[in-house]
């Protein structure tokens, strides 16, 4: 059976991991692993409380989501990744619609889009292993690699899509649900991470723009 590693990158809200983990093992039956990015002291506190699988970086330009991400990737061996956050509630069936959706795609490897009933682009990804060690996430580097990691957060979702697309590796699956809990939906109260989140949207479009001559024409 297919088994699934879900990455989370974790900043100044250990009040989300039990309600995460608890979302997961409710609604993922198949065999899973959840680890963790982090470093502030209080997230760590409760991650050993859980007994939770977690990575512990310094923080600042060391604690992006998008390195974390794929240093959180290197950990693991599973045939499937998924991006993810700490405010996400899984929904029952939401990785066996994206293992469909999966198939559908060439050598059924690449990057399948989840619906979080808030952006219906979809930020987080149900991503093969084999289509980041043998195609690659990042156009200008080796493959082995998930995420382009210069962006301070934002984008990062939009450049994993765009890269996706340009190699014909791309499909959106509504049917593999996990909710995006979003201050922006109205389904948390905005605290700081979502404000540095908004910050990085100015810095995070440049960024993007200045890298679009990748994939652009393509995508």
């Amino acid at each position: 059976m297919s088994s699934v590693a879900v990455l989370v990158p974790v900043l100044n809200r250990p009040h989300r991991i039990a309600p995460l983990l608890e979302s997961i093992e409710a609604a993922t039956p198949e065999p899973h692993r959840v680890i963790f990015g982090c470093s502030d002291q209080p997230t760590v506190d409760e991650l050993d409380r859980c007994g939770a699988w977690y990575v512990r970086d310094d923080g600042g330009a060391e604690g992006t989501w998008a390195k974390r991400i794929n240093r959180l990737y290197r950990e693991v061996n599973e045939p499937y990744i998924l991006t993810g956050a700490d405010d996400l509630a899984f929904r029952p069936g939401w990785f066996q619609a994206a293992l469909q959706t999966m198939g559908t795609l060439p050598e059924g490897s690449g990057v399948v889009g989840i619906n979080d009933l808030h952006n219906p682009a979809g930020v987080h990804f149900f991503i093969a292993r084999s289509y980041v060690e043998n195609v690659g996430g990042v156009l200008d580097e080796p493959p082995g690699v998930v995420c382009c990691d210069v962006y301070p957060h934002s984008y990062t979702d939009d450049e994993i899509r765009a890269t996706a697309q340009f190699h014909g590796r791309y499909a959106y699956s509504r049917e593999s649900v996990i909710e995006h809990m979003h201050a922006g939906a109205g389904k948390a109260p905005h605290d700081e991470v979502y404000a540095m989140g908004l910050a990085s949207m100015g810095p995070g479009l440049a960024i993007f723009q200045s890298r679009a001559h990748l994939w652009q024409g393509r995508a």
